[in-house]
């Protein structure tokens, strides 16, 4: 495999973190997607060459993980990956943070109609854009653009849109599905034209060729579990980014829970604390795995008394009393008019496992 490309700004003698990273992309970020992250910053200031058997090796990881942790970043914006031929990542270019802007992109698919090089975009001239926008159709796409974006369509906008037209170069999308593309993007809040090129390469990596297709495929692409998930947090106006779907796929398919187990532990996540948070359902989801649970009837068996928001993270240690961290004040406001109360999950499992064993002897 070849070296990849690396592309960002250099810093002589020093890696240079931008505050806005720290601030805005490092806490939802797990701990391989920030090594990988900073040791290609790293890679920049140093000039040092880089590929995915490379990363793998220097931290002991997966080739897999290498490329779900980039993929993970390209997601976000941080991050935009060209890939060669052979699906391999051919080149890495890091985003300026703060004008990161999330994208929707997958590792290229076996069957996809198109090689690297058909995705590239090309340096197109002055004469092919001015003759690109001499065409009839192109002028109405432009106009029905430009009303969508909410502004005039820049030179750098027009390239966009040649290459995603381009049937030699590009993409070869027709001018109707270019105009749904806006649509769907806008309607997204997204009116970034690089995100709309990202969307765009998607959906050729995926088949698309005419605006039926493309609403089969949003319409299937949001009506499957990670979206069920998103719906239950209340999100609705983005698609689940690469740690959002790793988790899923470990309640779904590491725990084995259905769907409606796992909806009913985002439903409890947000009456507990009253905002999304894709680890504290998976910290109710590994209690219930680790403890049996099959259906919902069982998480009854956990919970007896479901009934109160005050009860809905376990068993009371005891009424009213609280110890160690929790005996800090909590502060008062309309969400916490009550005294909080801790809770013993150790007690919660030896009432489920004792509960199953008198079932046992009632058999006998």
């Amino acid at each position: 495999m070849s070296g990849i490309v690396l592309k960002g700004n250099r810093y002589s003698g020093n890696t240079i973190v931008s505050n806005c990273f720290i601030d805005e992309y490092m806490a939802e970020a797990n701990g391989a997607q920030l090594k990988i992250y900073l040791y290609l910053m790293r890679c920049i200031e140093a000039d040092e060459p880089v590929t995915v058997p490379l990363l793998a090796d220097r931290f002991n990881y997966t080739e897999t993980d290498i490329i779900r942790s980039l993929l993970y970043w390209a997601r976000k914006g941080i991050v935009s990956l060209e890939f060669d031929e052979d699906r391999n990542v051919s080149e890495i270019v890091l985003n300026d943070p703060s004008e990161a802007e999330p994208t929707e992109v997958s590792l290229p698919k076996k069957s996809a109609p198109r090689t690297a090089e058909g995705r590239q975009k090309p340096s197109y001239t002055a004469s092919e854009l001015s003759e690109f926008g001499s065409k009839t159709e192109i002028k109405q796409l432009i106009f029905a653009a430009e009303q969508y974006l909410g502004h005039p369509l820049t030179p750098t906008d027009m390239k966009t849109f040649f290459f995603i037209y381009d049937r030699h170069g590009g993409l070869g999308f027709s001018s109707d599905l270019i105009e749904y593309l806006i649509e769907y993007c806008v309607g997204k809040g997204k009116t970034n034209t690089r995100y709309i090129e990202q969307t765009a390469m998607n959906w050729a990596d995926s088949g698309i060729r005419d605006v039926a297709g493309a609403k089969e495929h949003v319409r299937g692409f949001a009506g499957n579990d990670y979206f069920m998930v998103l719906k239950a947090y209340g999100i609705s106006d983005r698609n689940p980014v690469e740690g959002e779907i790793q988790y899923i796929d470990r309640w779904k398919n590491g725990y084995g829970f259905s769907m409606e187990i796992i909806l009913e532990a985002v439903s409890r996540t947000m009456k507990a604390i009253m905002k999304p948070s894709f680890p504290y359902t998976d910290s109710i989801l590994k209690r219930w795995s680790e403890n049996g649970v099959a259906s919902v009837s069982d998480i009854d068996l956990l919970i007896p008394a479901w009934g109160s928001t005050a009860k809905q993270t376990g068993i009371m240690r005891s009424s009213g009393s609280v110890t160690g961290s929790a005996a800090r004040k909590s502060p008062q406001n309309k969400f916490h008019n009550f005294s909080e109360r801790q809770y013993d999950m150790d007690e919660l499992e030896a009432r489920l496992l004792g509960q199953k064993q008198s079932k046992k002897v009632s058999r006998v």
